[in-house]
């Protein structure tokens, strides 16, 4: 399996891998989108969408609105949340829950991320455009998803407060100390949202219940390939398989 030990964005992981693959990547820009020869002739990879997931599945995917309806629905592991449109609103989640996290309904990562536990601070928000949860602390755990199958698991190890600027560790998990009700979990909400390539992140609170935290259609493939800890595993071409062996697939791109 090939790997690296240098934490690389993903673009530049999949030019890599593309060149072991004998696909004759050339940039398209610098360190931006990149073509790729194939059976069918050329074929682009950037770093927003994956072309395994439908249009329909990407979109519900990164609206967590959406995300979130779906998830109840489907009477799956949700987190208490709120759309709220008003202050009025919103203050009366953050009453029921006594401490929140808002998030952008659009947003990516962990940026715009705000944990909430004053009126005071909704005031700063235009609560409008974010979606409020109530806060829950536990082990966040991410789930990767590529044609219903689990194939790599880590834990993402933040530190005390997702707003601080801290240093991120994934370490990764052995198969055979998988969840099987997360592998499951995780294979049944892809399906649900059309998607044939996500991570699904949880958090595992202190009675080790989970709870689905998001949906992640493009995600990062470096701590893949190159955890904190653990065993290794080489996504860049376990995806570049899948996506040759699709023939529908035309454009590829992902998140760095």
């Amino acid at each position: 399996m090939s790997t690296t030990s240098q934490k690389i964005g993903t673009t530049e992981l999949l030019f890599r891998c593309a060149e072991q693959m004998g696909l004759e990547p050339s940039w398209l820009s610098p360190q931006g989108p990149f073509a790729i020869k194939t059976a069918g002739g050329e074929q682009y990879i950037n770093f927003a969408r994956s072309p395994l997931n439908s249009h329909v599945g990407s979109s519900l995917a990164k609206d967590k609105y959406l995300t979130r309806l779906i998830l109840e629905r489907h009477k799956l592991q949700n987190i208490p949340f709120a759309r709220p449109r008003t202050q009025a609103q919103a203050a009366a989640f953050l009453k029921t829950h006594g401490k929140i996290i808002a998030k952008p309904v659009h947003g990516a990562g962990a940026h715009d991320i705000h944990i909430i536990t004053s009126v005071e601070q909704l005031e700063q928000l235009s609560v409008s455009r974010y979606i409020l949860e109530q806060y829950i602390a536990g082990r966040e755990m991410r789930y990767l998803v590529l044609n219903s199958s689990v194939i790599g698991v880590h834990q993402s190890v933040y530190g005390t407060s997702v707003q601080a600027d801290r240093a991120l560790q994934r370490i990764s998990y052995p198969q055979d100390t998988w969840d099987a009700t997360l592998v499951e979990s995780s294979i049944y909400i892809a399906q649900a949202l059309g998607l044939k390539f996500a991570a699904v992140d949880y958090l595992i609170d202190s009675s080790g219940d989970s709870h689905i935290l998001e949906v992640n259609t493009s995600p990062g493939l470096k701590w893949f390939h190159a955890p904190s800890s653990g065993p290794a595993v080489d996504v860049a071409r376990l995806f570049f398989e899948a996506m040759l062996a699709d023939n529908t697939s035309t454009i590829t791109t992902f998140a760095v």
